[in-house]
């Protein structure tokens, strides 16, 4: 059987033809964007699928939503959930596919379609039916969809438009001259030369007027012109709807049979109006007069670096595809990928070559292979074209117009077939760029392989940085890049506020991380401070680091902008804000926005060190301010850049610019510094993976570079080689620390491995194994990060007191942290885990009042502070409420601890965004928690609670003394004494040796009065609560209010009764049914006591 016209059709072409507005819309908005993808966003929330709708949107033309499966949507219709999807598609080009799956009699379809709380027509393009109740199902939503159109609020839109007709125009006027009549004209239209000289009209003046809807941001007179709420380009989407009939499936199994599927395509040509096309395995297109759209799910590539990788399906029923079979073989235009770019380390870059592989199987399809050329010289199995190659008939037109232009002007850019510009006149004159305007493939061996590897060797060897270059942009490109890069660097402050700013940087934040290379940026900066102003305004002309500086400039400025008091005049910075009202807060949102925009401007084919270390600061600032789930796809994005420069490989190293001894020390200490930064990013990614619950970035198994040399920081560079440090006699560094950092997340991979095998795995040995791995590092620790009995010779080195005493704190810190995750999945079913997790989460709050005692008020807001608190304080509260006959020998420590860090989160939530975040859950865990254990706080002094659970005590004369290592903080949270109050000059409002109490003593009674069989939470899912309170909008809600404001007496004057029936109820958009949280709003033991 011949093939179907549309088959070889392009995307433009069809769109010429298409009969359903839809569908010429969806033609010309794939060839607009070179790309036939549709994103199936099966997430679970409301907030994840507006995120990849926003973060993804620019490489799709498609998004497919299930909003039955989305919790926490917003079903308002102007600023719910579908209004905010319908605002992204028109930004970022793409129609809404509501994947409804319509199956039931006419009028219940048209009500699920047009009704409901939904109203799924309002803001879904495109809907799908199942054909199982027959035709009539479509024809009752073609008339719903009819109906809602001549229902729905219009304008006529005016525009006028202004120019000299073109040489086309005046031959689609010679062809209407047959139709003018001269009777009605006052002059007849002079005769045309056909010298091929323009006509003698100046201009025309068009008018054109059309309907179009009253809610168009293009008929909202409130929006300046040239708002970019709209994909440039292209108009905006037709008020028309569409449909897509379910033809047939990629599950296993399923009974679409072959008279099903002839059945929809009857239905489909009876309703051309509506019916865009179809959900199908293959194109269907049969009949001369067939231009339906076909997308096709199930789609998947084998994982980036293996051609050849066999697909396996889900386990449920899934089969898999490639999109070359998809699009190439099977016809199919569109190509539908979920889990494959949802759960992907990096969704974005992974959506991208998902995008490249289906749009490079759609032009493979459409070119005619083989070429007469390749068919003279016998070689038609070998003819491969690369997809963005300029047709021979775009060389011509460039050749042509390059001749025409006498003024030097470029020539205009020209279309490809992939719906990019071939950039006519382009100043790109490399061999295999001409080699691939002759139609040479880029991806298979040939001479265009050859030419582009003399090319990459060539360049390499000139910036020695091992990463090929991206050819000179164009000078039509260049314009708005620079113009664009001249704006962002003015908003830098003078001289004098940058000086002092970055001077806090260093003295107050750099210790912590040590990611830039002090002496490097200070050159780096006075290099900037010398630039002559008129290269600002030619940025391609500096050399990578220098262009991206200023990126890393407000980096820094952002973040010690934070330092800053807030509410607090300040002399000397107060004259940056430009805004009545501004705070510092906002202002360094503004510098970190504007260094990410310079990042930005470039794109990922020009990068730098010096980007890594923009983006890596950047997420510093994030963290700071709260913006956790940002701050995790921060570090994503640097690590993805710094794997860009090579950093992940010991032989991407780089080479250095000559053979001088100078030289190559220099080369020895950048690598060094290379592999710091990338030794920080990995152990940053474990930290994020095992904390947040989601994902990390980093493969381990495929391997990591050479770790660094923990060598003292040299005087000068290019005279000193690296030679490791000698602990005898040379002072421990910051490489040291950061060398034992990673060993520490070395660990914390294991748990991410395990995550797997459930809360219910075959075998604890596993568990074990890793929990004697953690006990073994913790022994090994150097003996000066230890906080029992440390090697003091140190201390009060120049180079170490500023972060010794703290850094001691935060790795005891992540050892309990480690030990409580690793356990924290299993506490409901293994006491041996329950007994570990519940040890750690002690010991971690006690860690954790150590680190507040004397801490400056500023660094409240410190989300360091909020690091693993609020997980202990779950996972204590869990185990006392659902086993409070178990662990009493802890029961003493765990109660102070809590109630201490329950009071700390109430002094810290005004400064503490995350914290004010927690609040609401927090009273109402503790209301809970009281209930349990009873309201009596133990009567110890609070200075007794410096020796961790499991320790020896320590010897009566020095009962009421600090560890060794914390006498150095000034004093304890409580003061000392029964005062309440802090160093910082703050009360908490506590008193743990005055025996007060907590709440009412109702439920002192009901004290281990209860106790639960394991058997009854073999279901209950493990817990992430900080993964829960960021990602799943975790709340606590009294009656219909929150929980956020409320005191704990409110909480405590709740009706008391014998159990666990309280007014405080814990909300969140969970994907499952049998979450921590969803257990407690029920959970209800009967009291025997």
């Amino acid at each position: 059987m011949t093939a179907h016209p549309t088959l070889k059709a392009t995307f433009a072409s069809r769109a010429s033809t298409a009969t359903h507005p839809l569908n010429a819309y969806l033609f010309k908005l794939m060839d607009l964007k070179a790309s036939n993808l549709c994103l199936s966003a099966d997430v679970a929330t409301a907030r994840e699928l507006l995120y990849f709708a926003d973060k993804i949107g620019p490489a799709i033309v498609v998004l497919k939503t299930h909003h039955d499966m989305v919790s926490g949507w917003d079903f308002h219709p102007e600023t719910g959930t579908g209004a905010k999807l319908a605002a992204l598609a028109r930004r970022h080009g793409f129609l809404i596919f509501e994947d409804r799956k319509f199956g039931d009699i006419g009028n219940t379809v048209e009500l699920q379609y047009t009704s409901g709380s939904a109203r799924i027509i309002e803001w879904a393009h495109i809907v799908n039916v199942n054909m199982v109740p027959g035709k009539a199902s479509v024809t009752s939503l073609a008339n719903a969809a009819s109906r809602w159109l001549e229902r729905y609020p219009c304008e006529v839109r005016t525009s006028v438009t202004v120019g000299t007709p073109t040489t086309d125009q005046f031959e689609e006027e010679e062809e209407e001259e047959e139709e003018f009549d001269p009777a009605n004209q006052e002059l007849p239209p002079a005769s045309r030369r056909e010298d091929g000289r323009k006509g003698s009209i100046v201009s025309v003046t068009t008018v054109t007027q059309k309907y179009e809807s009253a809610l168009s941001p293009r008929m909202n007179k409130s929006i300046s012109e040239g708002d970019e709420l709209l994909f440039p380009g292209i108009e905006e989407a037709p008020l028309e709807r569409g449909l897509l009939i379910l033809a047939q499936m990629s599950s296993q199994g399923n009974f679409m049979n072959k008279e099903y599927t002839q059945a929809c395509v009857e239905a489909a040509r009876e309703h051309k109006d509506f019916v865009m096309g179809f959900v199908s395995q293959e194109a269907l297109n049969t009949r001369d007069d067939d231009a339906f759209v076909h997308m096709t799910p199930g789609c998947q590539l084998p994982p980036a670096g293996e051609t050849n990788g066999a697909l396996k399906g889900d386990g449920k029923g899934q089969q898999y595809n490639t999109p070359s079979d998809i699009i190439g073989v099977a016809g199919s235009d569109i190509a539908i990928v979920g889990r494959g770019i949802i759960k992907a380390n990096d969704p974005f870059e992974e959506a991208e070559r998902y995008r490249s592989a289906a749009w490079k199987a759609y032009t493979e399809r459409v070119r005619e292979l083989p070429c007469g050329n390749c068919i003279a010289r016998n070689r038609e199995a070998n003819c491969a074209y690369e997809a963005g190659a300029p047709t021979s008939k775009s060389l011509k037109e460039n050749a042509a117009s390059a001749e025409a232009s006498s003024d030097g002007a470029l020539p205009p850019p020209t279309r490809n077939p992939s719906g990019g510009d071939s950039g006519g006149g382009s100043d790109d004159t490399t061999l295999s760029s001409m080699a691939a305007a002759l139609g040479y493939s880029q991806t298979r061996p040939s001479t265009l392989s050859l030419l582009r590897t003399i090319e990459t060797a060539e360049t390499q060897e000139q910036d020695g940085s091992g990463v090929a270059r991206r050819p000179p942009h164009s000078q039509s490109e260049l314009a708005p890049i620079r113009e664009k890069y001249k704006g962002l660097v003015r908003q830098l402050p003078a001289k004098t506020y940058i000086d002092r700013l970055v001077g806090m940087y260093f003295k107050d934040l750099h210790h912590q991380y040590n990611f830039i290379d002090k002496d490097v940026f200070f050159g780096q900066l006075e290099e900037w401070n010398t630039l002559p102003f008129q290269l600002l305004s030619s940025p391609e002309e500096l050399r990578p680091a220098m262009r991206f500086f200023p990126a890393l400039l407000f980096q820094i400025l952002a973040t010690s902008l934070l330092l800053l008091p807030p509410g607090t005049p300040d002399p000397v910075f107060d004259s940056l804000k430009y805004a009545g009202g501004m705070t510092f807060e906002d202002l360094a949102t503004d510098y970190s926005d504007s260094g990410a925009a310079i990042v930005n401007l470039f794109g990922k084919s020009a990068l730098d060190e010096v980007t890594v270390q923009a983006q890596f600061i950047r997420a510093l600032f994030q963290k700071y301010t709260a913006h956790v789930i940002e701050c995790w796809h921060g570090i994503a994005a640097a690590i993805r850049d710094a794997q860009e420069l090579g950093m992940h490989r010991d032989a991407l190293d780089p080479k250095p610019d000559d053979s001088s001894v100078e030289s190559i020390l220099k080369n020895q200490w950048r690598i060094l510094h290379r592999r710091k930064m990338y030794m920080m990013l990995v152990s940053w990614d474990v930290n994020m993976a095992v904390f947040l619950g989601r994902p990390g970035s980093v493969v381990w198994s495929h391997g990591l570079p050479s770790l660094p040399i923990d060598a003292p920081t040299p005087k000068d560079c290019s005279k000193t080689p690296v030679e490791s440090r000698n602990e005898a006699v040379d002072p421990p560094t910051l490489v040291t620390r950061q060398l034992y950092l990673f060993k520490i997340g070395d660990a914390l991979r294991y748990v991410l491995d395990l995550e797997p095998d459930g809360s219910h795995p075959k075998d604890f040995s596993k568990v074990d194994h890793v929990h004697q791995l953690m006990t073994s590092l913790e022994d090994g620790k150097p003996a000066v990060f230890r906080l029992e009995n440390p090697d003091r010779r140190w201390d009060d080195h120049p180079d170490v007191s500023g972060w010794i005493h703290n850094t001691r704190l935060y790795l005891q810190q992540l050892h309990h942290f480690g030990v409580m995750a690793l356990h924290r999945p299993y506490i409901f079913h293994r006491k041996e885990s329950r007994v570990a997790a519940l040890r750690a989460a002690v010991n971690m709050l006690g860690i954790q009042r150590k680190t507040f005692d004397g801490l400056p008020l500023i660094q409240w807001r410190g989300f360091n502070l909020f690091f693993g608190s609020f997980d202990a304080v779950v996972v204590i509260a869990s185990i006392f409420i659902l086993f409070p006959h178990e662990s009493p020998e802890l029961r003493d420590s765990a109660v102070r601890r809590f109630h201490w860090t329950i009071a700390k989160f109430q002094a810290i939530r005004e400064h503490n965004s995350v914290a004010r975040a927690a609040q609401g859950v927090l009273n109402a865990i503790q209301s809970r928690f009281i209930k349990a254990v009873g309201n009596d706080t133990p009567g110890l002094s609070p200075n007794s609670d410096a020796a961790s659970p499991g320790e020896p005590p320590p010897p009566a004369a020095a009962a009421t003394e600090e560890t060794p290592d914390s006498t150095r903080t000034a004093g304890t949270l409580a003061g000392g004494g029964s005062s309440g109050a802090s160093t910082n000059g703050l009360s908490l409002g506590i008193s743990p040796s005055d025996g007060s109490t907590w709440g009412s003593n109702a439920a002192a009674e009901g004290v281990n009065a209860w106790s639960l069989p394991e058997d009854s939470l073999s279901a209950l899912a493990p817990m992430y609560p900080t993964s829960d309170l960021l990602f799943n909008d975790l709340v606590a809600k009294y009656g219909d209010n929150g929980l956020a404001d409320c005191t704990l007496d409110s909480i405590g004057a709740q009706p008391a009764g014998d159990g666990f029936s309280m007014a405080c109820q814990f909300d969140g958009d969970f994907a499952a049914d049998n979450t921590f949280w969803q257990f407690m709003n029920q959970f209800n033991p009967e009291f025997t006591g």
